[in-house]
């Protein structure tokens, strides 16, 4: 009887941990950063331009009009800010997680500048003034371009941290901060856009949902995939700060991204996303960037 009664504890044992095995759209799940202490967690950060063929930068025409500006200061700033966009991109991100102390997950974004030069301050033309003031300012913003922390249950730690920076903490880092499972959906501490006093807004709608997909075997380890889907929108009209005139104004911004987290590990082991920008009227542009975490 004692030999059977173990056989029959063995074969519960053993359905019980092939059934965990399987997908299983009933079971609930914690997702949560796991760092043991003094560990450095590295990941590559790309946040790149891909529609290169429909890319506007940012025209601020209809502003500068609204301010009064003559033709020729218009055509200048177009220069600088076209300069300056190209200048930017001239570095890499990486993100390092560390444990900032026990439940708390620390998160720095650095840019690396890949043009080790100091820049050339001397000038003769304005193109040269404006190639200057692009590098001087890719060298500026080289270093840290994001500080925050996470608790490790995903929620954000870091309450100060300004709203662009914590838009990226969020939409890198951030998890559901409780237990779900398959078909479950939350939404991040997000708000894409904004506006002062001088919008008057006539139409916005916004979408913020985050998915759990699955949740999936691989090789002994279970990897949970997450589906992002966010979307904010606003139309109306910019009154002039001067008290003269108005000017038409959308914006627009999306991201959508496909992300995969080990629930034993506690990191993401995949995460790419597509967001968009389109604005028109007084501020124009069109830029789609590639968003990624690779594990270096």
């Amino acid at each position: 009887m004692a030999i059977l009664r173990s056989f029959l504890i063995c074969g519960l044992l053993t359905a019980g941990l092939s059934a965990f095995g399987q997908t299983n759209d009933d079971a609930s799940v914690f997702l949560k950063w796991k760092l043991k202490p003094g560990e450095v967690l590295i990941y590559k950060t790309e946040m790149k331009e891909m529609d290169t063929a429909n890319h506007k930068d940012l025209n601020i025409d209809g502003f500068a009009r609204l301010l009064g500006k003559d033709t020729a200061s218009i055509s200048d700033e177009r220069k600088i800010i076209t300069r300056l966009s190209k200048e930017i991109q001239n570095y890499d991100m990486i993100t390092q997680l560390t444990e900032k102390r026990r439940g708390v997950i620390s998160i720095e974004m650095s840019a690396i500048d890949k043009d080790k030069t100091i820049p050339e301050l001397k000038a003769k033309t304005l193109d040269d003034s404006l190639r200057n003031i692009g590098k001087l300012l890719s060298k500026l913003t080289s270093g840290v371009r994001l500080r925050g922390s996470v608790y490790e249950d995903g929620s954000i730690e870091s309450f100060y941290t300004k709203n662009d920076q914590r838009n990226l903490l969020s939409i890198f880092f951030e998890l559901p901060a409780k237990k779900i499972k398959v078909g479950d959906t939350w939404a991040l501490d997000v708000h894409l856009l904004s506006a002062d006093e001088y919008f008057v807004c006539d139409s916005s709608f916004k979408r913020n949902k985050v998915t759990l997909v699955s949740i999936e075997n691989i090789n002994g380890e279970h990897i949970a995939t997450l589906k992002y889907d966010i979307l904010e929108y606003m139309h109306g009209d910019f009154k002039s700060p001067m008290g003269e005139g108005s000017q038409n104004l959308m914006m627009k911004m999306t991201h959508q991204a496909i992300a995969r987290f080990s629930i034993e590990k506690g990191r993401w082991v995949f995460y790419e996303g597509v967001m968009s920008l389109s604005s028109t009227g007084m501020m124009s542009s069109q830029s789609t960037k590639k968003l990624s975490l690779v594990s270096e």
